[in-house]
């Protein structure tokens, strides 16, 4: 039978005795340590240089003053409705129809959201004047902020509509 010490200065192979240098073995852990060492620092330098890469895009964006997804829409659609810029107005057309239900001016434009100021008179809303819907520029919620002291309500999930 064949045996194999790893652990001692010596081998047996084949019922035969072969001296092995002294600190091979050493010397065969310390390369390995010294490669998972170089490996775990490879990976290390990756992890920490992505963050600082996405950071640069950010900042180019911001200094740009351009949204994350690159481009501003001019169209918006919605679970519930859609919102579309026609001329200097947006209106906001309910889901399938093609006859709008309200009207607002743009009122700011970041990288972020696009707020829309409500010129549609509204009877049975005391705040009417106040209401203010901001689209995220890149999709997601769309907020309703009105009254003082000012109160925000989730509307809708929208998204651009660049179709």
């Amino acid at each position: 039978m064949t045996q194999l010490h790893l652990t001692s200065s010596s081998k047996v192979l084949s019922g035969k005795a072969v001296s092995a240098k002294p600190g091979a073995s050493k010397t065969w852990l310390a390369m390995a340590a010294g490669a998972l060492t170089a490996v775990f620092a490879a990976i290390g330098a990756v992890n920490s240089v992505i963050p600082a890469v996405s950071n640069i895009g950010s900042a180019t964006l911001d200094m740009l003053n351009l949204p994350a997804c690159l481009t501003y829409a001019d169209r918006f659609a919605g679970t519930q409705s859609s919102f579309r810029k026609e001329g200097n107005i947006w209106r906001e057309y309910p889901r399938g129809s093609e006859t709008y239900s309200y009207e607002f001016k743009e009122i700011r434009r970041t990288p972020q959201e696009i707020m829309l100021w409500n010129v549609t008179p509204r009877a049975n809303v005391p705040d009417a004047a106040s209401l203010v819907v901001h689209l995220p520029v890149c999709g997601g919620t769309a907020m309703l902020t009105e009254g003082l002291p000012e109160r925000s309500t989730k509307l809708e999930e929208v998204w651009p509509d660049r179709g």
